[in-house]
């Protein structure tokens, strides 16, 4: 089976590091993909701060079947790094190395992930003909690895989980197959932010939402997580599915009541109370599948 870049591969996987996360991690759980197909790795670097050594060590275990395209522009495109993009997690990147990987369907995944080895034969499965797939996840603890518990209530889908009604569902670009050609017009949707830089991934989903779409119903992916950057309402959602918070986090007292009032609001609406929570701008809200 030919790794010849200049044909088109099976799928690709677009990557980019700022050496914050375990990069070898990510990349070797591709390596490690039980996948009858040739694979594209695209691996951009975002500045300074990006895990050179760990590529050139990569570079090194590549299987046969797949190839480590890695893009080095020697500068960042994120605004917060001195470039022109909004998103702090990569400025331009994904939209650009998408465009530029060799393969019309395109995976992704952060180097705070890793995949199940069947992630990408079952999303490849459920994409067909239609325009995007997408399969469930774990939420893992983003320095140890530790398995937190499944994502019932976030990237769960068109119309489902606590953006439901607010903005349709959601997928998290980690969880995520997309048929680059019938979604192009929605790739620039990643390099558009909130003024904290952060919700491209929002805003892409509301561009690809309408498209038609499979789902593999099964968690492949790790998603890293700081549970100590989260808001309230969301760590409200792991104390929910039974995650003892203490013991993945600094609990405070006061973060304990705000968490703790986030729940009550939670069991409100289960009454029949109160039906929406606002929390920065989003409204949260129950649906298919929710917490």
């Amino acid at each position: 089976m030919t790794t010849d870049a200049g044909t088109p591969f099976d799928v690709a996987v677009v990557m980019f590091t700022k050496r914050t996360g375990p990069l070898a991690a990510a990349v070797r759980s591709v390596f490690a993909q039980q996948f009858d197909g040739r694979v594209q790795i695209v691996v951009g670097v975002d500045g300074a701060q990006g895990d050179r050594a760990a590529l050139a060590a990569l570079a090194r275990e590549v299987p046969p079947t797949m190839r480590l395209t890695v893009v080095d522009p020697g500068y960042s495109t994120a605004r917060s790094r001195g470039g022109l993009y909004a998103p702090e997690a990569g400025g331009s990147l994904r939209t650009a190395l998408s465009l530029l990987a060799n393969a019309r369907h395109v995976a992704y995944l952060s180097e705070f992930g890793r995949y199940a080895p069947n992630h990408l034969d079952l999303l490849r499965s459920a994409i067909g003909d239609k325009a995007w797939a997408f399969t469930e996840r774990w939420y893992v603890d983003a320095r140890s690895g530790q398995v937190i518990c499944r994502d019932a209530w976030e990237s769960v889908g068109p119309g489902r989980g606590i953006y439901g009604r607010s903005e349709g569902g959601f997928v998290a670009a980690d969880a995520l197959l997309v048929d680059k050609l019938a979604c192009h017009g929605a790739l620039l949707a990643w390099t558009e932010a909130d003024a904290q830089g952060r919700g491209e991934d929002r805003r892409f989903f509301r561009a690809i939402k309408g498209l038609p779409h499979g789902s593999t119903s099964e968690p492949t992916v790790y998603s890293g997580i700081f549970l100590e950057a989260q808001h309230p309402f969301i760590l409200a959602q792991f104390r929910a599915a039974g995650v003892m918070l203490e013991r993945l986090m600094t609990l405070t007292p006061e973060l304990k009541a705000e968490v703790d009032r986030a729940l009550g609001a939670q069991r409100d609406y289960a009454a029949g109370v109160r039906n929406t929570l606002s929390v920065q701008g989003v409204d949260f809200v129950k649906g298919k599948g929710g917490a």
